[in-house]
């Protein structure tokens, strides 16, 4: 199912990808019982995170955020390309892809089984420093999670390779510029987008588990290579958007992830756009 939403003159359509299966054991320095209550965890501990891609259309351009999860991770992901089609945007008519990371909920859905591209006829837009750090020879001391995702990270652009521009923190791109959010990653960015009304921020993994992490933003995650760079990324820009007024679309807020975040206490709230279609 798609929601579409109107900032300024931008329409965005939200497709989801499906949902990742998660724990509680990814959270860091909460004791469990809070960690229970806040986030209303069933018994197990199991909690499921909405991965939401995002689409809109600007100079000719069909322009994508992130490219979905692909069919290998789990058996609840993987339905971006369907949803695509099924909300008119089939994926061959995507010309950007714009990823805000290289982790496998947001870029190995680039690839098909066979290793082709999903979207053959997109240009990935990526930072350069996410391009660099992943794309390189293993560095020493590097852990084999981090080798292992490289190599990955390879085959997902490999189809790509000659129709990827690398962007710069601040350069901009049809209206579109990559702002540096490291910790996640060491190139994790958000995108601020230009609307003609506030700007439309569209972030990757800045958070994991909503329910958690707006009110409690110094939470931090198992997922995060550099948990309090993350941490400190996080509260900056969590800052910026409510003293800002702009508008988020989050990859792993509750779906389907449009909408504003204002202060609550020592927290945040985040408060979802009411969609202009179904």
């Amino acid at each position: 199912m798609s929601r579409r939403y109107k900032i300024g003159d931008l329409e965005v359509v939200c497709i989801s990808d499906g949902t990742l299966r998660s724990s509680l054991d990814y959270v860091m320095g909460l004791d469990r019982d809070t960690a229970r209550r806040i986030s209303d965890a069933p018994d197990d501990d199991v909690l499921t995170i909405p991965v939401n891609n995002f689409v809109f259309e600007r100079e000719g351009a069909r322009l994508l955020i992130d490219g979905g999860s692909g069919t290998k991770m789990q058996a609840t992901l993987g339905r971006l390309p369907a949803g695509l089609s099924a909300a008119g945007y089939p994926p061959e008519s995507i010309t950007h892809v714009l990823l805000t990371h290289l982790h496998p909920d947001h870029a190995d859905g680039l690839i098909d089984e066979d290793m082709n591209a999903v979207f053959p006829n997109a240009m990935l837009l990526v930072h350069e420093a996410e391009f660099a750090f992943w794309m390189g020879e293993p560095r020493q001391g590097e852990s084999d999670h981090v080798k292992r995702r490289g190599a990955r990270n390879q085959a997902d652009v490999k189809p790509y390779r000659d129709r990827i521009r690398l962007m710069r923190d601040g350069e901009s791109f049809l209206g579109c510029s990559p702002l540096l959010a490291p910790g996640h990653t060491p190139g994790h960015i958000c995108w601020r987008i230009e609307t003609g009304g506030p700007d439309l921020m569209a972030w990757g993994d800045v958070v994991h588990f909503a329910a958690i992490q707006f009110p409690l933003p110094e939470t931090a995650v198992k997922y995060d290579l550099d948990p309090d760079l993350a941490r400190d990324t996080r509260l900056r820009l969590l800052d910026l958007i409510a003293r800002e007024g702009l508008v988020v679309a989050g990859v792993h807020v509750s779906a389907p992830g449009i909408g504003t975040v204002v202060r609550e206490g020592a927290g945040y709230r985040f408060v979802p756009m009411q969609s202009a279609s179904h």
